[in-house]
């Protein structure tokens, strides 16, 4: 629920993907543990919740290590790659979402995508969404050229890259992100904005640290403690 902590005006909003804008994080979890159990390892919601937010490479190497797999990290991202790819054809825009993007588009309210997803699986995981998805001014996606080798999230690349395509350019402390992972308010606080934390798993106190506002649900955001223009009673209309 929204603190006590005072909320600076932002001129420009940017969202994650999995776990923020679509219900994919649960796949992601069902995929880690089917390519496990035959090793014998276990994958819990805590353990996902360290990992939430880093891109493929980063992600490969640390879980192999951890659990000392007897593959490589190349062979297990081949793998979870192929397995979420088919997965992802159809899944479902979280609560709160819809309202808000036609919110901020209606009120010509610039805002953008910086998902470490690639862009292939990004594109199929938006298919279904395809129309909301025309209202966002750019995606960034977490195999950008401009992004370097072990820049992602936690790093603040994305979020800086992503600010940085605005036309113009925003200015990083103007731009309220919106996160579902650790690892991603680490990368959105690191980039000087302020993160809105809607976490989708059971995170720790520690794992909350730096967030301008926690809260259960996209439903709950008050766009109003930002500066932006609070909802209203305002017919909505639909794209396409």
């Amino acid at each position: 629920m929204p603190s006590r902590k005072c909320y600076c005006p932002v001129t420009h909003v940017i969202f994650d993907c999995d776990g923020t804008l679509i219900d994919s994080e649960v796949i992601y979890l069902k995929t880690i543990q089917e390519i496990l159990a035959p090793y014998g390892k276990t994958y819990t919601h805590a353990d996902q919740a360290r990992h939430l937010g880093m891109p493929l490479d980063s992600f490969s190497d640390v879980i192999v290590r951890e659990l000392n797999l007897p593959i490589t990290k190349e062979e297990f991202a081949k793998t979870f790659e192929s397995s979420t790819f088919k997965k992802m054809e159809n899944v479902p825009l979280l609560p709160g979402v819809l309202d808000l993007v036609l919110h901020l588009h209606e009120y010509r309210i610039p805002f953008c995508i910086a998902t470490s997803s690639a862009r292939e699986l990004f594109k199929r995981k938006a298919k279904p969404h395809k129309d909301i998805m025309l209202a966002f001014h750019h995606v960034v996606c977490g195999d950008d050229p401009r992004l370097g080798i072990g820049r992602g999230k936690p790093q603040p690349d994305i979020f800086l890259l992503a600010a940085s395509r605005f036309n113009p350019p925003a200015d990083p402390k103007k731009c309220l992100v919106f996160e579902d992972a650790p690892n991603g308010l680490k990368a959105g606080v690191a980039a000087g904005s302020q993160v809105v934390f809607i976490p989708q798993v059971p995170v720790t106190k520690e794992q909350r640290k730096g967030a301008s506002l926690v809260l259960k649900s996209m439903t709950e955001f008050k766009p109003e403690l930002f500066g932006l223009p609070a909802f209203g009673n305002c017919s909505k209309f639909e794209f396409g």
